[in-house]
């Protein structure tokens, strides 16, 4: 039975909810989107992917977004302090655009913003309110909330979608089920001038003495974050600026690219990684963007998989089935559980085996012909076309377990796939 949906209320205004504002406002949906003006002074998800290029030209901001932002051809890791292995997206083939962009996220959040005031939808600078009705499954905005709208709606809303972000409004409220990851890291970023310069522009990811680090070229700025196990942050202070501050002190890679930066911004601090919400829909409500599903930040796919979940909420919205709305949350599982085993090949110590161990064992004639698809497949984890590529899934499980087991044939300099684990 198809719902009749017309008028939707989404609760958030970052770059998920209002993507899925222009794009319901576009079909004729009356869409009102409650929002809070203040935002943080820098945001974690500053790095984009390949991917997420043809949904910014879908939406019409490709051309604003690159005027602020570091153009971005590729990713670059440093398996130890002295070598790096990188990857221009080039290498990926496939049918994404060869290049990113490192944004300015406030002004980034502000062009996807501004966007859908220009294509007509109504905004309301208004904490909303959701109540269940009676105790079921149903929701609706308060009294409160319908009176500040001057009742906007004539009455209630016909679907009201979380975009609330991490703060998971109808998640918690309704007491959802959760999925967490294993890991429990806190991240510490924030933007320094004067740090080494990078050259190209790609993002740097950096193993450490204790977790990990990346680099991110902003225009006038470089955008530094620490990830690391809560139970080393203790010993650099007790507040996360001196926290931040000691560990660039200490770290031999951090000392390198950070000794004569200075810091231009707080700290902003991360602890909740990798929860995925395993129910996503109900009667008259969607969860869409990180209120549904969010990971580790490591491969930069939060904010295309925030604003990818507008798209394909959008077309469960218009086909307003219940089939429907169970293939959005199936689509959605999948993309997060793919994406999250990427993600643990990071830390597993899998993925630097490959760049490490592996030269070591391609000068053969299997090495030499699996070479090049290696380069490929590896590089479309940091497009993110490898998520959606079944050859790709296919391959990356291949290499990462029996390709694995074969380059470590006699233990070569007694390397193992855990000494190489992110502890």
């Amino acid at each position: 039975m198809k719902r009749n949906i017309k008028k939707v209320a989404i609760i958030g205004g970052g770059p998920s909810g209002c993507a899925l504002g222009i794009l319901l406002k576009r079909k004729g949906y009356d869409v009102a989107v409650f929002y809070l003006e203040k935002r943080p002074e820098i945001i974690v998800g500053e790095s984009l992917l390949p991917a997420i290029i043809p949904l910014l030209r879908q939406l019409g901001v490709e051309d604003e977004v690159k005027s602020y932002s570091t153009y971005k051809p590729g990713a670059s890791v440093w398996v130890n302090k002295e070598e790096e292995a990188t990857s221009p997206f080039s290498f990926g083939g496939g049918g994404l655009p060869p290049y990113a962009y490192n944004v300015p996220r406030v002004k980034f959040d502000k062009t996807i913003f501004e966007k859908a005031v220009a294509e007509g939808v109504t905004f309301f600078p208004h904490i909303a309110k959701i109540e269940q009705v009676n105790g079921t499954d149903e929701l609706k905005l308060s009294d409160e909330t319908i009176a500040f709208t001057n009742d906007y709606f004539k009455g209630q809303p016909d679907l009201i979608v979380d975009a609330t972000g991490r703060s998971r409004m109808i998640a918690r409220m309704m007491n959802l089920p959760t999925r967490e990851g294993k890991r429990k890291d806190v991240a510490l970023f924030a933007h320094l001038t004067n740090a080494d310069k990078i050259s190209p522009y790609n993002i740097h990811l950096h193993r450490l003495q204790e977790g990990w680090t990346w680099r991110i070229p902003l225009p006038d700025r470089t955008s530094v974050g620490v990830v690391i196990n809560p139970k080393h942050l203790e010993k650099y202070g007790s507040t996360k600026e001196e926290q931040y501050d000691n560990i660039l002190r200490s770290d031999d890679t951090l000392i390198k690219f950070t000794q004569n930066a200075k810091r231009e911004t707080g700290v902003v601090q991360y602890n909740n990684y990798q929860l995925i919400t395993e129910r996503m829909y109900g009667k008259n409500w969607l969860l869409i963007g990180d209120a549904a599903g969010f990971l580790d930040p490591i491969f930069s796919s939060g904010l295309f998989l925030a604003i990818k979940s507008a798209f394909t909420a959008t077309e469960a919205i218009e086909e307003a089935t219940e089939a429907a709305f169970q293939k959005y949350q199936k689509q959605e599982m999948h993309e997060l559980r793919v994406w999250q085993k990427l993600v643990n090949t990071w830390y597993s110590g899998g993925l630097f085996t490959l760049m490490t161990v592996g030269k070591e064992r391609m000068d053969t004639s299997f090495g030499r012909f699996i070479a090049p698809h290696m380069q490929r497949h590896l590089t479309r984890i940091f497009t993110g076309e490898a998520v959606y590529k079944t050859y790709s899934r296919g391959f990356l499980r291949f290499i990462l377990g029996p390709m694995i087991r074969w380059m470590k044939v006699g233990r070569l300099h007694n390397r193992n796939i855990s000494d190489l684990a992110i502890k």
